[in-house]
C-alpha cells in the first residue's frame, strides 16, 4: 500500500479555538530566532511555546501522532510542552519560496511538517505548494481556516504570495531519531 504525499483535515479548529490561539501567541510570544530554509522567506514569524496553547491543539497533537502511526509511520520524539512553534503572518506581498524544512541539529531528524490555518481575516494568493516531481500540487485544503495537513518535512513546498488580506499559519515541526 502507498504511502499518502499528505494528509488534510478540513476545519478541523473552531473559528472560536482559532481566535483564542491567535491571542495566546499576540500575548505571549517566546523569544526565539527563525531558521528559515536558504529561500527568499518575506512573512513575520512569531513564535510560542506549546504549552501556551495546548488546551486548544491537545487533540490535534493527539491525532497528529495516530495519522502518523497509521499512515506515515516515522519514529517520533515525544512532543513536549516547552517546543517552541513556529507562527507565520503572511501580509500583502509575503511569500515563502521552494523550500524543504530541516533541522541543523545533528542528534535528530525533521521527520513531519504540520500546517495549521489560522487566518482569521480573508485573504487571497498565499496559496500553500509542494512539489514532488517536475509539476507543483496546490493543496487547497490548506486554504480554510481551522483546517491542517502534514505532510513529509523533506518535501519541496511554497507559499505563493499574498496578493490582499492576511494569511496566518502555525508551523508544527516533529522530529524523530537521526537515521545513520
Amino acid at each position: 500500500m502507498k504511502k499518502p504525499d499528505y494528509w488534510q483535515w478540513h476545519n478541523y479548529l473552531p473559528r472560536k479555538n482559532i481566535k483564542k490561539i491567535n491571542e495566546l501567541i499576540e500575548s505571549n510570544p517566546v523569544d526565539a530566532k527563525d531558521r528559515p530554509a536558504d529561500s527568499k522567506k518575506t512573512s513575520q514569524v512569531k513564535f510560542i511555546e506549546y504549552k501556551t496553547i495546548k488546551p486548544y491543539l491537545m487533540n490535534c497533537i493527539k491525532d497528529i501522532y495516530a495519522t502518523n502511526e497509521k499512515n506515515f509511520g516515522f519514529s517520533l520524539n515525544y512532543f513536549y510542552d516547552h517546543l517552541v512553534l513556529n507562527y507565520n503572518i503572511y501580509s500583502k506581498n509575503s511569500e515563502y519560496n521552494w523550500h524543504v524544512d530541516h533541522d541543523p541539529e545533528e542528534y535528530q531528524d525533521l521527520k513531519l511538517t504540520v500546517l495549521i490555518n489560522l487566518s482569521e481575516k480573508k485573504y487571497k494568493g498565499g496559496k500553500f505548494l509542494y512539489r514532488l516531481g517536475e509539476k507543483p500540487h496546490h493543496v487547497k485544503a490548506l486554504d480554510e481556516p481551522g483546517s491542517m495537513i502534514m505532510f513529509r518535512s523533506h518535501y519541496l513546498h511554497k507559499v505563493t504570495p499574498v496578493t490582499e488580506g492576511e494569511r496566518r499559519t502555525l508551523s508544527i515541526f516533529l522530529m524523530g531519531p537521526r537515521l545513520q
